[in-house]
C-alpha cells in the first residue's frame, strides 16, 4: 500500500510539472523533449513500477500487451500509461494525432519512424528506448514499435489525449497497401490511486 500511496504522490507532481511546461502552449520538440526529462525522472523509481506492480497479460491471453493507466486529466489530457508486454510485438508504421513520449523502465522497445511518401512510408530512422531513455513524437509524426519474442518489457507511453479520446489514429497496412484506422483501444487497465 505504501508503494501506491508513493506512486500516486510522484506520478501526480510529474503530471503537474509537465502541464506547467504547456502552459497553454501547442505542442513543440523542445516542450516534448523536457516532457521526456520528467518521465525519465519519474522512471528511476523502478521499484514503483516493476511486472508485480504492472503484471502482463496472462499466458493463454491472446493479446501480448497491456496498457494500465496511470494518470488522465478530467478533459482527457495528459495521459500516462504503462505499457507491459512479454512477447513479440510488431505494430505497424502508425501516427497518434496528439503528441506522444515514450520512456524505457524495463527491457528494450524498438521504435522506427518514417516518413508518408506515394506508395506509403519510408524508414528514416530509429531508436531502441531502455532504462534511460525516450523517444518523442508530434501529432504526424510515424513510428512502428518492436519488441523481440520473449523478451519482458515495460515502460511509460504517455499522450497528450487518452488513447480513448483518439478514433482517427492511423496505420500502414502493408499487406494492402493502403492507410487504415485504428480500431478503439480496449484493454486499458485502471491503475490510478
Amino acid at each position: 500500500m505504501q508503494n501506491s500511496s508513493e506512486r500516486k504522490k510522484l506520478v501526480d507532481r510529474t503530471i503537474s510539472n509537465i502541464r506547467e511546461l504547456f502552459d497553454g502552449e501547442a505542442p513543440s520538440r523542445e516542450i516534448l523533449e523536457q516532457v521526456k526529462v520528467e518521465l525519465l525522472e519519474l522512471a528511476k523509481m523502478t521499484h514503483l513500477f516493476s511486472f508485480d506492480a504492472f503484471p502482463p497479460p496472462v499466458a493463454d491471453d491472446p493479446r501480448t500487451s497491456c496498457l494500465y493507466r496511470l494518470s488522465e486529466d478530467d478533459d482527457h489530457r495528459f495521459a500516462l500509461y504503462a505499457n507491459v508486454a512479454t512477447a513479440k510485438v510488431d505494430a505497424p508504421p502508425h501516427d497518434h494525432t496528439t503528441w506522444a513520449v515514450i520512456v524505457g523502465l524495463h527491457g528494450e522497445e524498438e521504435n522506427k519512424f518514417y516518413k508518408k511518401i506515394d506508395a506509403g512510408v519510408e524508414h528514416i530512422g530509429g531508436d531502441v528506448v531502455r532504462a534511460g531513455t525516450g523517444v518523442t513524437l508530434m501529432p504526424d509524426d510515424l513510428h512502428s514499435i518492436h519488441i523481440a519474442e520473449d523478451a519482458k518489457v515495460l515502460n511509460f507511453h504517455m499522450y497528450g489525449l487518452a488513447l480513448e479520446q483518439l478514433p482517427g489514429r492511423n496505420y500502414w497496412s502493408a499487406p494492402k497497401k493502403e492507410w487504415r484506422t485504428f480500431p478503439a483501444h480496449t484493454d486499458i487497465r485502471e491503475a490510478r490511486g
